[in-house]
């Protein structure tokens, strides 16, 4: 089984390399969550479309929403 690394080591060792290393491991670990999101949001979007094609969603205006949730 793979150790895991505690955040506070991670910082640790962070705080450790020259101000360079620091800002290159903070843009790459910023690129990494915003392709995460996005990869996310692509996931949703497919799956919202999959249920709109089959029929389990549909579409309205805002107040059809309201007026659904109320009906609830």
């Amino acid at each position: 089984m793979q150790s895991l690394i505690n955040i506070n080591e991670v910082l640790e060792a962070i705080s450790k390399l020259s101000l360079d290393d620091q800002q290159m491991i903070s843009e790459i670990i910023h690129k990494r969550v915003i392709e995460e999101k996005r990869k996310a949001l692509a996931a949703s979007i497919k799956e919202s479309k999959k249920e709109y094609y089959s029929g389990k969603t549909g579409r309205g205006t805002t107040e059809d929403f309201l007026k659904d949730m109320e009906d609830e």
